[in-house]
């Protein structure tokens, strides 16, 4: 078994004697499970609980529930250690494996609310229960659940983000679960973002079932982790990501791949007319694509892989038909930078650039069912002017887009999904908003 790297143009051929742009999609695709072995691998969890007293109530009551659904889905040859925190770090549960569920559980149960919120001491804690039986399961993960709080120890979301990158390095991703109507977004994504792992956030235990789901589905069932896309422009062409992804010693990191899945990456490049001046004869180099990556049975490396175009005259270029898939993605991504300019605005109460940018997203949804139902939540809060929900709801979103794994088929799936799982109070706010304006 291996995993596939393709390069697939948008159009097939280039625009002879003009200045191009071309988007290609860059696919990593998983072989298919075997059918001779179950694929679940053994989890390695820490459970990061926030009890500070912004938790109190509800949300750390929601924080519990969460909890226990993860603990119930565990096997005896899985991992659990859980840690609560507020001003200081109680270890609840010690990492160990999963003998008892309902013992687990009972531990969670007695979390108590507490003070102040000290974020980052609590995360390390569960770092260091996680790095214990890195070595002895398949997947590592630290799983946080908080309101993003951060307000004793080190609080800079950037410093904080650098940890959980260094920690993903060695083996140990970090995904944040955001409780409550004012978490903290900033902090939990960019930290499930340099965590290699995934951002949630919802008001009830209810709201991150489907994420937790999809989370587990995904752990268990992971081919490749540590995906290097590697990229190299021919002279004369300028080469552009378009994904949010990390990028550092030349190469940009795919999220972890599964079986029968895929991993994927838009990429822009652009031409001058004077380099497509010719090519309908010899077709012209525009790029080249390497991918390293690790599986269970050690290190692999893919490629270089290439793709060479003929440049057309007009009439002919016109007359070539798209690759759907791939205007597909390239309509993905680019609504992805437009949610994440509208976050940026809102956040600076700037509603005029904020209008503006909808505006355009609005142009660029057509045709897409979800992206143009996606669009009406966002204009909602626009309306609203709430600045806080619309960043929160447009940034998660926006990074979503950028960085999810997908199915090789997947979109519509996905994105059914996803409205299917937004949380429940943003839903509940767009119905009280109908029910004022009948009332007016």
């Amino acid at each position: 078994m291996q995993v596939e790297l393709q390069l697939c143009p948008r159009k097939g051929a280039l625009l002879l004697g003009h200045d191009n742009l071309l988007e290609v999609l860059v696919r990593a695709v998983g072989p298919q499970p075997p059918s001779d072995a179950p694929v679940k691998k053994a989890l390695n969890l820490t459970l990061v609980i926030d009890k500070s007293g912004s938790m109190s109530g509800q949300p750390l009551d929601e924080a519990k529930r969460c909890a226990a659904a993860i603990i119930d889905r565990l096997g005896p040859s899985d991992y659990i250690s859980v840690v609560a925190y507020d001003d200081q770090v109680e270890l609840v549960w010690p990492a160990q494996t999963v003998t008892s569920t309902a013992s687990v559980k009972d531990a969670v149960s007695r979390i108590r609310e507490g003070g102040m919120t000290a974020l980052h001491d609590g995360w390390a804690a569960g770092a260091e229960q996680a790095a214990l039986n890195v070595g002895k399961a398949g997947v590592s993960r630290v799983l946080l659940l908080s309101d993003g709080g951060a307000n004793k120890g080190l609080t800079d979301p950037a410093a904080i983000a650098s940890q959980c990158a260094q920690l993903a390095a060695k083996g140990i991703g970090t995904s944040t679960y955001g409780l409550g109507q004012g978490f903290n977004e900033d902090l939990m994504l960019a930290m499930a973002k340099s965590g290699r792992g995934n951002g949630y956030y919802g008001q009830t235990a209810a709201d991150l079932m489907g994420p937790f789901q999809q989370e587990f589905d995904l752990l268990q069932a992971l081919y490749a982790t540590n995906l290097q896309l590697t990229l190299s422009a021919a002279p004369g062409v300028k080469l552009q990501v378009a994904n949010d992804l990390e990028h550092s010693h030349g190469a940009w990191r795919l999220p972890d791949l599964a079986y029968g899945a895929e991993a994927w990456a838009v990429v822009r490049l652009s031409l001058a007319k004077s380099v497509v001046a010719s090519g309908e004869a010899s077709p012209l180099r525009l790029l080249e694509a390497s991918l390293s990556f690790e599986a269970q049975d050690g290190a692999h490396a893919i490629g270089p892989i290439s793709l060479a175009l003929p440049a057309l005259p007009v009439a002919a270029h016109v007359a070539l038909a798209e690759d759907e898939t791939v205007a597909r993605r390239a309509q993905e991504v680019r609504f992805a930078e437009l949610q994440r300019d509208a976050a940026d605005a809102a956040r600076k109460e700037d509603w005029s650039r904020v209008d503006e940018v909808l505006q355009t997203a609005r142009t660029e949804a057509e045709g897409n069912e979800w992206l143009s139902a996606s669009m009406q939540s966002l204009e909602r809060y626009a309306r609203m002017r709430d600045r806080q929900q619309f960043a929160k709801e447009a940034s998660f979103k926006s990074q979503r887009m950028m960085t999810r794994l997908s199915a090789a088929d997947e979109f519509m799936e996905f994105s059914a999904s996803f409205e299917a799982t937004r949380p429940s109070f943003l839903r509940r706010r767009q119905e009280e908003g109908k029910s004022d304006q009948k009332k007016d």
